[in-house]
């Protein structure tokens, strides 16, 4: 096997797994060739699905009871339509307050001091130049 075509035989593997019933019936027959002629490409994707069964393995189940509080607390959200209302209104009243917000600083004058001079008006406690 050669060093290109052990590049190719590990692209795929990462494209399409370990399991060579899966791949595509071209790639397949590749593989299926390489890992006859190769002990390096059968050790390879014999390794691809060793990693695979192992990451298989390792997510957790979930048990039903938790599946089941799932969907009954998201199907008792969508059956109350006065909440989504009360969310409805509370997230409309938020943006017109953000486009209120934007219209008044938008409005504002606008100041012909640099920004440092109005940090120094600011900090500045002697009087001559209060901003507050």
């Amino acid at each position: 096997m050669t060093p290109n075509e052990m590049e190719e035989l590990l692209d795929l593997l990462d494209r399409h797994g370990g399991r060579l019933e899966n791949w595509p019936a071209e790639a397949r027959a590749k593989a299926e060739a390489w890992r006859q002629d190769s002990a390096v490409a059968a050790r390879q994707i014999a390794a691809m699905r060793r990693v695979e069964a192992a990451l298989a393995a390792s997510h957790p189940g979930v048990p039903d009871e938790a599946n089941a509080l799932a969907a009954r607390a998201m199907q008792e959200h969508q059956n109350n339509p006065q909440r989504m209302l009360a969310r409805r209104i509370s997230w409309g009243v938020a943006g017109a307050l953000a486009l209120v917000a934007g219209v008044y600083v938008g409005s504002l004058p606008r100041l012909d001091a640099a920004p440092s001079d109005i940090v120094a008006a600011a900090l500045d406690q002697s009087g001559g130049r209060d901003v507050w």
